[in-house]
């Protein structure tokens, strides 16, 4: 597959970026001591698609 208008390797750089800042969220709400199940559960969700989105760009 040919990215001769440099869409598939944005695509693949935004992926990564907010990949690493849910990792970052995600670290930074297991050191928090006042953060909610409910939160923790929806950033593990998002991050969840977000890896199931990786896969698919691949």
């Amino acid at each position: 597959m040919e990215d001769e208008d440099g869409l598939i390797t944005e695509r693949k750089i935004l992926v990564n970026e907010i990949r690493a800042d849910l990792e970052r969220l995600s670290e930074t709400v297991d050191n928090a001591q006042t953060v909610t199940d409910e939160i923790r559960g929806t950033i593990a969700m998002v991050a969840d698609k977000m890896d199931a989105l990786s896969d698919l760009i691949r």
